[in-house]
């Protein structure tokens, strides 16, 4: 139950039917406020018959200062006198009011009618000044007869041109900012100066909007400058009545939007040539591998290409994400993936818990965090699974206290009674560098139970990038 419906049924003897009406109508109360440039007010009789009380208000999102009057605020007839002219005639009136002692502002009332044709509330706009713009007012009266769902609405800004069109797409309104939009479009009209009474051209959006009767949104190029236009139909008997259009000036953004597409289409394709390097470089290590005659050769070999590899695939993994950020989990998923298929020599079973949590992190620090975790991986299938016939991996991700937890388990060969960090090969002299001096993160290697853990722990504000 909604504040409206607890407010009319508590003070007023509106039924079930004209609650729904003025609940229709809240949903545009907003952006009618916005084009109309004025406070709204939806008023009703009382129970007491003398006394109206307020049941909506809204006031434009781009004002200060609070409204005129609350919701379920009563006021006697005589104060509101204008508004109770409509309730009397059921047609539009036009005067002032006074709020305070000697200050006066415009007020345009409508009737607001239910489904029997009886004007059971009123809408009361209010300005700020003792002046109206009567085609404002009327077209988001227009507006509030015949709303849409709430979040179909686009909200009007300071910096946005605002034009109405009649029912043939003649111009009827057009604020400061829509004139100077207005003339980049229309080049011919510049010379006139005047726009009011012309027909909108070179606009398909307006065809659009007239052939489908529904709101529509495009951008529009003019030389060198790109216009955002978004346009909203107002409907009467089936056709369209009027057409409110929004324009803005968004040449700089989709500038700005073009460079970033450039930037991240250049930077996938360093990813995706540096992923083609690395191979090379593997294919050619593993030749000298196979002209090796010393044992010793040939495994070091081997390793330099397994973990260059491990590099390239993290390339060709950044090499198909786009933005400053990517989903760990997702990037993790890829790496653990291509490792098994490409390492194991038995049947390994992968298990990633929680792999669906989503967890972004900056693209740039996700590298140097992915080969510390590539090598690690690397590590159980090389040496944890070695001489086993099958084996599980269990790689997972998650937060915890403000850190990135980073883990990655098996259930081979455990550590050995002796096993130091003084002892580090190469390949977790890397992770530690990575992790600990690279991502000022902690690094572990230890066993628990029969599995052999490794857990990498990076502050959360490092690996967004908000330091």
């Amino acid at each position: 139950m909604n504040q409206l419906y607890s407010l009319a049924r508590e003070m007023t003897n509106l039924t079930d039917v004209q609650i729904r009406i003025l609940d229709h109508m809240e949903a545009a109360l907003q952006f009618a406020a916005d084009i109309s440039k004025n406070q709204i007010y939806i008023c009703a009789k009382g129970k007491n018959e003398s006394v109206e009380i307020v049941l909506l208000a809204a006031k434009p999102s781009y004002s200060m200062g609070n409204t005129f009057f609350d919701r379920g605020d009563a006021y006697l007839d005589e104060e509101f006198t204008l508004v109770e002219n409509v309730f009397s005639t059921g047609s539009k009136v036009v005067g002032r009011k006074e709020l305070d002692l000697g200050r006066l502002v415009a007020l345009t009332a409508y009737p607001v009618f239910d489904n029997a044709g009886i004007p059971f509330a009123v809408a009361a706009f209010l300005s700020n000044s003792q002046s109206q713009q009567q085609v404002l007012t009327d077209t988001a009266y227009m507006m509030l007869q015949v709303p849409m769902e709430e979040g179909a609405y686009h909200y009007l800004r300071p910096q946005d041109g605002m034009v109405i069109l009649d029912s043939v797409g003649r111009i009827m309104y057009a604020n400061d900012m829509a004139d100077d939009l207005y003339f980049v479009l229309d080049k011919e009209t510049v010379e006139r100066k005047e726009i009011i009474g012309h027909s909108m051209v070179h606009l398909p959006l307006v065809d659009k909007i007239m052939e489908t009767k529904k709101p529509a949104y495009g951008d529009e190029v003019s030389g060198n400058m790109i216009l955002s236009a978004w346009g909203m139909p107002i409907l009467s008997g089936g056709r369209v009545s009027r057409t409110i259009l929004l324009l803005s000036d968004v040449t700089a953004i989709r500038e700005k939007e073009r460079q970033i597409m450039v930037k991240d289409s250049v930077i996938r394709e360093i990813h995706h040539r540096v992923k083609n390097s690395l191979n090379t470089i593997a294919g050619i290590l593993r030749m000298q591998a196979r002209r090796a005659k010393d044992t010793d050769t040939k495994e070091a070999l081997r390793v330099a290409v397994n973990r260059i590899l491990g590099i390239s695939q993290i390339h060709d993994v950044l090499a198909s994400q786009s933005g400053d950020h990517v989903n760990w989990n997702v990037f993790l998923d890829k790496i653990c993936r291509l490792s098994v298929d490409s390492l194991a020599v038995c049947p390994i079973e992968l298990v990633r818990p929680n792999n669906e949590m989503k967890l972004l992190i900056n693209s740039e620090k996700a590298v140097p965090l992915a080969i510390a975790t590539s090598e690690l991986i690397h590590n159980s299938i090389a040496h944890g699974f070695k001489g086993m016939e099958d084996g599980v991996l269990i790689v997972s991700a998650s937060v915890e206290n403000g850190m990135l937890h980073t883990c990655v388990k098996n259930n081979g060969h455990i550590l050995d009674t002796h096993f130091s960090t003084k002892s580090f090969d190469l390949g977790l002299q890397i992770v530690r560098t990575l992790v600990e001096i690279e991502l000022n993160g902690s690094f572990i290697l230890k066993n628990k139970g029969d599995m052999a853990e490794a857990h990498i722990r990076i502050p959360l504000s490092i690996m967004e990038n908000k330091r």
